[in-house]
């Protein structure tokens, strides 16, 4: 198993991997992302911006995650706990559907706290589609903590915001 940052040649098979993961949700009735939403243009520009990062298991892409500092405009609505230091903020977190139950979002999701940890953020912040019962859940068992509620535009229900704290030498230098 591998993580890397996204390239431009990895573009087609990450458009398959979201793809095929909104016919699965959309397949439960978990209707949490549109025929425009994620698309080709959001995701070449994550990986020009070096902001995507893939899973890899025996040489194919299996998943994907963007980790950057850059926070949704509906996120000033809520009141987050953790505002002073440095904030990372997940988006658009997939595994195909064919390798999801194996444990990779969890090694995602580890690979971006380890980050975060390593580049002395002091929390993370991400939303989670409020009908996703299962993603919801997987956050929560992560330490996330529910801050509130924001809509997006072509979304029936809401999204909730999730926050947790890193704690890092430098988070716990900036306390005292």
């Amino acid at each position: 198993m591998k993580i890397r940052i996204a390239e431009l040649k990895d573009l087609e098979k990450i458009i398959q991997i979201y793809s095929k993961c909104k016919i699965e949700l959309d397949n439960q009735g978990i209707f949490q992302w549109t025929d425009n939403y994620p698309n080709s243009k959001i995701i070449m520009t994550d990986i020009h911006k070096g902001i995507l990062y893939l899973l890899e298991y025996k040489n194919e892409i299996i998943g994907t995650i963007n980790i950057s500092k850059e926070q949704e405009k509906e996120y000033g609505k809520i009141e987050w706990k953790f505002n002073e230091g440095k904030i990372l903020v997940i988006h658009r977190l997939a595994i195909d559907p064919k390798e999801q139950g194996n444990g990779f979002a969890r090694k995602l999701m580890d690979f971006a706290e380890d980050y975060a940890e390593k580049k002395g953020y002091t929390s993370i912040r991400l939303d989670a589609f409020s009908q996703n019962e299962r993603v919801i859940k997987f956050y929560k068992k992560r330490n996330y903590f529910l801050r509130g509620k924001v809509n997006f535009p072509e979304r029936e229900y809401p999204f909730y915001c999730m926050e947790k704290e890193i704690k890092t030498l430098a988070n716990k230098v900036y306390k005292q």
